[in-house]
């Protein structure tokens, strides 16, 4: 006769668990067994501190958010439905004494998207780049309404000849197409917000300063909620948002952890728990032993896994991974 899973040694509850990913939301990622090989990187002399090791790191591992492809791909129509479209309906209605026509709206609205330019973030190899071709087709949209951020401008050659009939010759930078209103960027991921700093600096800045009315916006699926409003205070982004904000309670072992805010178990042990997960932290990634600024997120996608999460779970620098990170280098 089978044992009711609440009578089982927490060990045993905790690997029912993770069993039960790989059927679910680790099907189209993760192989088989692949926890086994995770939990074999924590290893001590005590074998009572190993067994506690590897237990602590299994209930973390049970909390671990994944989001595979068919999640991704959800998620991305609702950056696009939720912290686009809507918007944009809402203004024309605004505009429009607040209409409800759906004839007008749905008019007005295809001639807004089509002074919409949607952008990726990074290097084109790069993850906030890689999921516009996903975000393109969830959406339905065109080809033609998404664009490199190098295509935002151009060099227009003037020709000027001064009051004494001297001619001289300059370059002048431009907007490429001046009926694009928005620019959208679209991006997987903002930890601290240094990526989008650098963009606006680069790029929003210039737009700004060339047309000042046009709406520039940075738009994710996950944020966290500091990086979130660093961007909003520190640059010309007119609209930033995520559909999932990472707040304080995201972070693994902090006074507010969600993941350990129940004390449901008395085996688990969240200050233990840190300390080993630093030890093997200094070792895997000195610089950021809990993961990129310390951000310390149980956090992995589909295509990616952020640096901001526990380097225990991703480093593969004489480390069994469970999930994958693809460095930028």
């Amino acid at each position: 006769m089978k044992m009711k899973i609440e009578t089982l040694p927490l060990y045993d509850r905790l690997i029912e668990k993770i069993l039960s990913f790989y059927a679910t939301i680790w099907k189209d990622k993760l192989p088989d067994g692949i926890h086994n090989e995770w939990l074999g990187n924590f290893k001590n002399v005590d074998d009572d501190i190993q067994q506690k090791e590897r237990l602590n790191a299994l209930f973390l591992l049970s909390k671990f958010m994944y989001f595979g492809n068919v999640e991704l791909r959800e998620l991305l129509k609702c950056v696009f439905r939720d912290l686009y479209k809507y918007r944009v309906v809402k203004k024309i209605r605004e505009d429009n004494n607040d209409t409800i026509d759906s004839v007008v709206i749905e008019q007005k609205y295809k001639e807004e998207l089509l002074k919409t330019r949607f952008l990726g973030v990074g290097n084109p190899s790069e993850s906030g780049v890689h999921i516009l071709y996903y975000f393109r087709q969830e959406n339905k949209l065109k080809k033609t309404f998404f664009i490199n951020p190098l295509d935002v401008f151009q060099n227009q050659l003037i020709k000027e000849v001064s009051n004494c009939g001297k001619e001289r010759s300059y370059y002048e930078l431009s907007l490429a197409d001046e009926n694009i209103t928005r620019y959208v960027f679209i991006d997987d991921f903002c930890g601290s917000g240094t990526q989008a700093k650098d963009y606006s600096k680069k790029i929003v800045e210039l737009i700004k300063t060339i047309n000042p009315n046009a709406e520039v916006s940075y738009l994710m699926l996950f944020g966290t909620d500091t990086g979130i409003d660093t961007i909003k205070k520190e640059t010309q982004f007119d609209f930033v948002e995520a559909v999932f904000t990472l707040d304080e309670s995201f972070k693994c072992f902090s006074e507010n952890s969600r993941y350990y805010s129940s004390n449901q178990y008395t085996e688990i042990d969240k200050d233990f728990t840190k300390q080993f997960s630093q030890k093997y932290g200094q070792v895997l990634w000195p610089a950021h032993p809990l993961g990129y600024k310390d951000c310390q997120l149980l956090l992995s996608l589909f295509h990616n896994t952020p640096d901001n999460s526990l380097p225990t779970f991703w480093c593969d620098n004489n480390w069994n991974p469970i999930f994958k990170r693809y460095h930028k280098y």
